[in-house]
This record gives structure tokens, C-alpha cells and sequence, in this order.
């Protein structure tokens, strides 16, 4: 514990391993630094460090004044995490949509009498 003002101050995590100054507000644990270095998960499965990590996301996109979400997911290709790939989450059948209106409607007329 270290300085004042109320709140007791550790030690980084890695104080001892890693020779980190840095101080932390909860005990046994990792600053920020240590943190955006990858100490954080040094002997822990991380499941950023798989090669076929992907995250689910839906696309937009406009046809005929309409807006459709695909469903996609971005994949990561290497082992270094730096190439990612977007690719179709599910089989793509064109649907038919049905169009409400085609017409928008225009600007409003001001009243010249009252």
C-alpha cells in the first residue's frame, strides 16, 4: 500500500516477473499496461489466440430503396490475428421482398391564408 486519499494501491501483478512499477487499485492484478502488452494472459487459454476466432455481424445493405441485414461473420485467417476475412454466416437464397411504397412523400406546402 502506497500514497493516500482513501484507497489502498498494489502492486502490478507482474511487479515481481515482469519488473512493472506500476501501481493498481485491486490486488493481484495486472495494470493497464501490463494489460495492452498480452501479460494478462501469460499460461492462460485465450480465446482471441485461436486462428479460426470470428465474430457474428450483420450487414446492411440497400436494394431497390429497401435496407436488408445479412447475417456475416469476420474470420481470422492467421495465427497473428493482423488478416481477417468477411464471409457469408449462412447460405444466401434470394428472398422476394415486398415493397409498402415506392413513393416518399414531398416537402410541405406552407398555408398562404389563415
Amino acid at each position: 500500500m502506497s500514497g493516500s486519499g482513501g484507497f489502498y494501491k498494489y502492486r502490478c501483478k507482474y511487479f515481481y516477473t515482469h519488473n512493472c512499477p506500476n501501481w493498481v487499485y485491486v490486488n493481484n492484478s495486472p495494470c493497464a499496461n501490463c494489460c495492452a502488452e498480452g501479460r494478462d494472459v501469460d499460461g492462460a487459454t485465450s480465446e482471441v489466440s485461436s486462428p479460426r476466432y470470428s465474430h457474428d455481424i450483420c450487414v446492411p445493405r440497400v436494394e431497390d430503396g429497401v435496407v436488408h441485414y445479412t447475417l456475416m461473420e469476420i474470420v481470422n485467417t492467421d495465427d497473428s490475428g493482423n488478416q481477417w476475412t468477411l464471409r457469408y454466416k449462412v447460405n444466401q437464397t434470394q428472398v422476394p421482398t415486398v415493397m409498402t411504397t415506392n413513393a416518399t412523400p414531398g416537402a410541405p406546402i406552407p398555408a398562404t391564408s389563415y
